[in-house]
This record gives structure tokens, sequence and C-alpha cells, in this order.
């Protein structure tokens, strides 16, 4: 039996985040980049759902990727000038989780569950569905597919979020 994989599965394209980018804010390159993917339509509707974010030289750092300052601010100033991170990001890694994760105020609880501000988040994701189903609109993207999309990432959030923790055990 043949699968067809997704995109983001079959054909990923990682975009990398050095540390020296990092510590220096310096968004241009990435930015350059993912503004060329919004200004092309045959771009844009090539990368939807490819694109896996890395964060490169923070490897031996303890720290979780959200808990990095310099990495929040980085995220934070690409974010503010670039907001159509639902439309590309990919579905089958943690990029989704680790952008919202880096935008909200976020603290790890536990070894392996965060808290996330609610409010924040809740502004987070209104904006980049907003903006996604915004380029969805001028791109004529079908309506099945930006509904497959938006489950998506809201099976992806809701999957990753418990309630509370109750000795050992997250509900």
């Amino acid at each position: 039996m043949t699968q067809r994989l997704r995109p983001g599965i079959a054909e990923p394209v990682f975009l990398m985040f050095s540390r020296q980018q990092i510590e220096t804010g310096d968004i241009g390159e990435p930015l350059e980049f993912l503004r060329g993917l919004t200004a092309d339509p045959r771009e844009a509707l090539d990368y939807c759902g490819r694109i896996s974010l890395m964060v490169d030289g923070y490897n031996d750092d303890p720290r979780e990727i959200f808990e990095i300052s310099e990495v929040r601010a980085f995220l934070k100033g690409l974010d503010a000038q670039w907001p159509y991170w639902f439309f590309f990001l990919s579905q089958a890694d943690d990029s989704i989780k680790l952008l919202e994760s880096c935008l909200c105020d976020t603290i790890e609880v536990i070894p392996g569950v965060a808290s996330i501000d609610l409010d924040q988040m809740e502004r987070a994701l209104a904006r980049h569905f907003g903006a996604m189903n915004r380029l969805c609109e001028a791109l004529n993207v079908p309506e099945k597919q930006i509904a497959e999309m938006s489950e998506g990432i809201a099976s992806l959030i809701q999957n990753a979020s418990v309630e509370r923790i109750v000795g050992d055990d997250y509900q």
C-alpha cells in the first residue's frame, strides 16, 4: 500500500536560527526568506506546511528553549514583522508549540510539562489564525484545505495541553 505523506514529513524545509543570530537579534536573513514566501504565490503554496523551526547553538544549555530570553526576544521580533506561521509551519513536529511557547509567558512546572499564559496564547492564536486566513484568501486556497490546516493546528495545541496534574497523572 502506498501512503501519501504530508509535505512537512516527505519534504521538510528547515528554518534554522543560529545562536549568533539570536544573541545579536539579527532577524534580517530569516525575515527576508519568510517575506519572499509570502511575496510569491507559487512559493507560498509550495512551502505550505513544510517549514520546521530549529534553534541551533543551545544544545548544551539545560534550559528549555522557551526559557532562554534571547530566543524568546528573537522569535517575538520575527513574529512582529511576519505573522503567517500557521500557513507554513509543519504540523509533523513541535515547531508550532516551540513558537507559541516562546511568544507567550511560559514556565516549566515539572520536567516535560509547561504552563503557558492563556490570555497571551489566545491573542497569539487569534493573530496567527487571522494571518493564515488572510493569506489563504489571497491565494484562493480551497475551504476544505483551510479547515484541515486549522483543525490540525487546533489538535496539536489541544493534544499538548493538560488541564491539571494530579500526582503523577496529567488530566
